[in-house]
Formats: C-alpha cells, sequence, structure tokens
C-alpha cells in the first residue's frame, strides 16, 4: 500500500478501554462488591440505587447467593434487564428468553462458534467470513474448532467499512472448497474503531440473508463512538427494521 509518515505506533492489537484510559463504570462495580459481599449492604457505604440492585439479584439467586447454581443461561432477572435494555436502545421488543448470559463476550464468542462444528454442507467444511483487521480472538477459535476462516478486508478509503463487492469476493473464493456459513461483523470495530453507517449494516444483512449467512454482530464497544458524525446502530434494530418495511428479513 502507500507508504505513511509515522512518527509514533500504538499498539492496538486488542481493544483494552481501561488501559487506553477509559474509566470503569462505578455502579457496576459497586454492584458486584454487594452482591459478592452482602454484609456492605449493612452499612451506608453505597448509594441507595446500588443496594437496590444488589439485593433484587440476590433475591433472584437460590438462597440469595450469587455462589448457589443458575440455569446455564443465566440468572432470569439480569436476562430480563437486558431485554429492557436491548428494548429502549433498538425501540422493538425484545424477548428475555431469548437472551443467554456468558462469562464475557469471549465465552458467548466461542459458544456460538462450536454450534457451526461437526456438519459438513454437501461434503464441505464449514468456513466463517471474518473481517480483516480484526480482533484475534475470532481466527483463533476457528482454528481451536477446526473452522475455515475466510478473511474480507475492510475499505480504509471509506472510513473502514464493509464493501459488499469485497465480501462477494471472499464468499466466492471460499466457497470453492468450503461451505461459507456465517459472517462476522465488528461494530465499532476492534481494534479499529469505525462504526459502520446504518445504510453499510443494510446491505450487510441484505448479503447475509441471499447467501443464508448466519451473522455474529459483535458490538461490545457500541457506547466508544468518538466520532461526532457517527452513529451506533445495532444489527438487531436494523433488520427489524427492514423486516417491518418490506417483511422480508
Amino acid at each position: 500500500g502507500a507508504k505513511k509518515l509515522l512518527k509514533r505506533m500504538t499498539k492496538a492489537n486488542i481493544g483494552d478501554a481501561h488501559a487506553m484510559g477509559q474509566k470503569p463504570i462505578t455502579f457496576i462495580r459497586q454492584v458486584v462488591a454487594c452482591v459478592s459481599d452482602p454484609t456492605l449492604l449493612e452499612y451506608d457505604l453505597y448509594p441507595s440505587d446500588v443496594k437496590e440492585r444488589a439485593q433484587g439479584i440476590l433475591a433472584a439467586c437460590a438462597g440469595q447467593s450469587v455462589g448457589a447454581y443458575t440455569m446455564s443461561y443465566g440468572i432470569e432477572l439480569i436476562r430480563r434487564h437486558v431485554a429492557e435494555y436491548i428494548e429502549r436502545r433498538d425501540g422493538h421488543k425484545a424477548n428475555w428468553q431469548d437472551i443467554c448470559l456468558s462469562g464475557g463476550a469471549t465465552g458467548g464468542i466461542k459458544s456460538c462458534l462450536q454450534l457451526l462444528c461437526n456438519h459438513k454442507v454437501d461434503g464441505k467444511d464449514t468456513a466463517v467470513l471474518i473481517p480483516i483487521p480484526r480482533y484475534p480472538l475470532y481466527s483463533a477459535s476457528l482454528a481451536e474448532y477446526g473452522l475455515e476462516q475466510v478473511g474480507y478486508y475492510l475499505h480504509e478509503g471509506h472510513k473502514w467499512a464493509v464493501d459488499i463487492n469485497e465480501l462477494e469476493r471472499a464468499f466466492t473464493n471460499g466457497s470453492k472448497t468450503h461451505a461459507v456459513r456465517a459472517i462476522v461483523v465488528i461494530n465499532p470495530g476492534n481494534p479499529i474503531g469505525q462504526v459502520l453507517t446504518r445504510s453499510n449494516i443494510e446491505d450487510i444483512i441484505k448479503f447475509a440473508q441471499e447467501h443464508s449467512l448466519f451473522v455474529f454482530a459483535d458490538e461490545v464497544y457500541q457506547d466508544n463512538v468518538y466520532d461526532k458524525d457517527s452513529k451506533f446502530y445495532s444489527f438487531k434494530k436494523v433488520g427489524r427494521t427492514l423486516h417491518t418495511h418490506n417483511g422480508e428479513y
């Protein structure tokens, strides 16, 4: 590519928000402290909203202890809270029974990738479209599970957008030897930090629908939008809007 005059390099192979100076959310840490050590609720150390949330979570746990076993997909109360958040964010109904909790994004991603294992399509092994550049978890996990990775390049000249022609190229080449069954889209990007436009997301959804692809929408950094001209849109919101307008997706 074109040479660039760079005086300093910042390692950004992974997104490490706190290491880059982002302040942790105090409310979350205080709630975690209280549910881990309920004796803290007896003192005036934390605000009333923290205590109320912690007491609600403890009441939803067997024996009022976060050390008790839960259903595999997580505590019902927290799943309901997640669904409520998604409804507020997207303006569309979210069913709490469709929510599964995981030990961080990595655990959730790896669990979903495992669903694609051990299944051939027309005699071909499974492959997954993943962006370049990307967070290394995907390539490492695909290798671990014996799944093929098919890379598609983000368009640097258009704010690292996902170019549909590039997706078609990658899909066509990958399909020669493997069954391409899913696409990973990281938005906002990691490590690039780009934020996809609504129209770009619509095009990706239509591409995935045309080729019957499962979409991994990695949106863990949705609050990390720093460009004043950019706005985050979830894949669920855009997909539901497309379905409402034309009933196709």
